[in-house]
């Protein structure tokens, strides 16, 4: 009878400790300064409050507002997350999220969606991107 009270006790702890495991959710990984890697003068800071600055140089550009889920414009899929970045006039500009500091790389991969150009950004400007990143 202890036995199998041991082992439904050990069985009960199990989900309790896989449950430390899950991985941070995006909209908390993308907080924080990234520099565009083909320009490091180029960066984006993203804010808990919803904003991101974009910064060229030490100059201030724009300050747009962002949502990160699964669907943006005409663009919607479950297993997919989308970054929209939304300026003061309401203009929406659509990235589809390929990884953000995926196993600690330091880089965020984006796809904007109309173009479907590729864009990488690291979180410490002397970080080197590899092709496969």
């Amino acid at each position: 009878m202890k036995k199998l009270f041991l082992v439904l006790l050990l069985l009960l702890q199990i989900p309790a400790i896989s449950g430390n495991f899950q991985e941070e959710p995006s909209s908390k990984k993308i907080i924080g300064t990234w520099y565009a890697d083909l320009n490091r003068n180029t960066r984006w800071v993203f804010s808990q409050d919803g904003k991101v600055y974009n910064y060229d140089k030490d100059t201030f550009k724009v300050m747009y507002r962002y949502t990160i889920s699964n669907s943006c414009q005409n663009y919607s899929d479950d297993t997919i997350e989308y970054l929209t970045l939304m300026d003061k006039d309401g203009d929406q500009y659509c990235f589809r999220i390929n990884g953000i500091n995926k196993n600690k790389n330091g880089v965020l991969s984006l796809t904007k969606m109309d173009n479907m150009k590729s864009l990488k950004f690291v979180n410490n400007s002397k970080i080197v991107v590899s092709p496969f990143d």
